[in-house]
């Protein structure tokens, strides 16, 4: 099944020249305009080299979970938590420091991976292994990548909890799939308070390109049967402290309509199978 990622990211793809034929100018200067108020922003750097952004990506999702308290009694029903035992897990959950909590999130990462591509990602090897009763990380390039993630989630605080994002945090999803993503392979990283976020952990300084837009639309036209009633979509970029919420009701004329068009295109041109990506609603 092709992953909705992979097409959105080949011009050759029937969904992307469908979202293409789409895209208005309203839509480019949304996009014109948020990159442009990202153009003084500071951005948080590495100090070294990152091997792995994908990883400390995901990393940083488990992070902006645990400050969101959706790890807190739904752990075990995350992707990582179907692959670490209970004791591990309870480990690296007890977290006292900024430092502990970034290994804790790298292994989390790493042991989501294993669902994604097969294999736990290889730092896990690394950053588990016991020093007394601390794990720390062994190798320069993973002191990098914890380093790193710790001044990243140093700073949700002073960005996420300033916004206007007020989410209830009632119910939440993980990792949501849709209707849709019986054709095309697509989850989002978390739904709360009807809410799409999208969470960033990109060096670029203009970061929002077409198809970032499109994979957020994509969710919401995806959800054919409306069950997520989504609101907004938020992109939240954690090196740039910035975040930007869009009502639903500013970006469609007709979500109805245009959601009866996508799934009539999506059901030509793609074929049904099997979702295999878990569903976690709290």
């Amino acid at each position: 099944m092709p992953s909705l990622t992979q097409e959105l990211f080949n011009s050759y793809s029937p969904l992307y020249k469908w979202f293409q034929t789409k895209q208005s100018r309203c839509g480019d200067r949304l996009i014109e305009n948020h990159n442009l108020q990202m153009e003084q922003n500071q951005i948080i750097r590495p100090d070294g080299q990152i091997k792995d952004f994908a990883l400390l990506g995901t990393a940083f999702v488990y992070a902006f979970r645990w400050h969101l308290g959706l790890l807190d009694c739904s752990f075990d029903q995350t992707v990582a938590g179907q692959y670490l035992d209970l004791t591990t897990a309870s480990q690296l959950l007890s977290a006292k420091t900024l430092e502990e909590r970034a290994i804790a999130c790298l292994i989390f990462a790493a042991y989501e991976k294993q669902y994604r591509s097969g294999s736990v990602h290889e730092i896990a090897t690394v950053l588990m292994k016991n020093c007394g009763t601390k794990l720390k990380p062994e190798l320069h390039y993973v002191s990098v990548m914890v380093d790193d993630l710790v001044n990243l989630i140093g700073s949700i605080s002073s960005v996420w909890d300033k916004s206007d994002s007020s989410l209830s945090k009632d119910k939440y999803y993980l990792n949501s799939v849709f209707s849709g993503s019986y054709f095309i392979s697509a989850d989002a990283q978390q739904i709360v308070d009807r809410t799409v976020i999208k969470c960033f952990t990109t060096l670029k300084k203009y970061p929002l390109t077409q198809q970032h837009f499109w994979q957020q639309v994509a969710y919401v036209l995806l959800d054919w049967d409306d069950e997520y009633k989504i609101e907004k979509i938020c992109w939240y970029y954690s090196r740039q402290k910035a975040v930007f919420i869009y009502p639903i009701n500013s970006l469609f004329k007709d979500l109805t309509e245009l959601r009866a068009e996508f799934r009539e295109f999506v059901e030509e041109n793609y074929d049904e199978e099997i979702c295999e990506i878990p569903l976690f609603e709290f």
